[in-house]
């Protein structure tokens, strides 16, 4: 069975997702990588299953008709092509630019760059960087991504909703994934912390811990920070979906008692 031109596998093996991006990359050759869902498919990146089967290559490759979805690009692949478990796909980065490009939803690729940040793939300055040095070549994705780069900063939905908040009311932006050292060790990773303050917020859910080891651990961090001065502010998810105005009131009414 031919799973790619020139690429043939038992007729007894199913042509899974996988087996079919491996036999692409194997006839498009050591230029080639996956490309948009294929890329972020492969990367693990949130909301993204495992079809269609992409791949892009120079814009100067010559490359005979198949079945699989081809992509040309005139940007240099070399710079933003890595091997992830033994495949040559697009960089975190160069992914997300490209769905964007390639008129996938805003829904679709705040998930993208949320999981991206989370998993320390890419970064909001990174993204900012390459967005900005290929403006001319993915002009049709660069507004929007501009656009969702507002809210990130955070690792999951409910954390660019309350970044969301913040900017719509005025607020300051506050720093996201804040680490707390002491004795050379972390003692505390904090959702946000706004800056000039000690108040902290956390939206990620650590209410729900219900084991013993889950609480002793809430319960030290919460301790470090209290011995350290710092205000520790909670909103669950339907705190900030069903009641978006006390969310916005709490962290008014902390940050200007703060500042007195």
């Amino acid at each position: 069975m031919e799973i790619a031109p020139g690429v043939w596998a038992h007729a007894a093996v199913p042509p899974t997702w996988e087996l079919r991006i491996r036999a692409g990359l194997r006839w498009l050759g050591p230029n080639a990588a996956l490309f948009g869902h294929s890329a972020a498919a492969w990367w693990g990146l949130d909301g993204f299953e495992r079809e269609p089967v992409q791949f892009v290559v120079p814009r100067k490759q010559r490359f005979v008709p198949s079945r699989m979805e081809l992509h040309t690009t005139s940007v240099r692949l070399r710079r933003d092509q890595l091997v992830h478990d033994g495949l040559r796909c697009t960089s975190v980065t160069r992914t997300i630019i490209d769905l964007a490009a390639t008129g996938v939803s805003a829904r679709a690729i705040e998930a993208a760059i949320d999981s991206g940040i989370r998993a320390r793939r890419t970064s909001m300055p990174t993204l900012s960087k390459q967005i900005t040095r290929r403006s001319s070549q993915h002009a049709h994705g660069v507004r929007l991504l501009r656009e969702l780069l507002l809210d990130s900063g955070g690792e999951s939905y409910l954390e660019r909703r309350f970044l969301r908040l913040m900017r719509e009311h005025n607020i300051a932006r506050p720093t996201c994934q804040v680490i707390h050292r002491s004795g050379g060790r972390t003692v505390a990773r904090v959702d946000f912390q706004f800056p000039g303050t000690k108040l902290v917020v956390e939206v990620s859910g650590r209410l729900g811990h219900t084991s013993d080891g889950d609480r002793a651990s809430d319960a030290r961090r919460r301790n470090f920070l209290q011995r350290e001065g710092f205000t520790v502010v909670e909103f669950t998810t339907a705190l900030l979906i069903d009641d978006p105005a006390y969310v916005v009131a709490t962290v008014t009414d902390h940050l200007a008692a703060l500042v007195r």
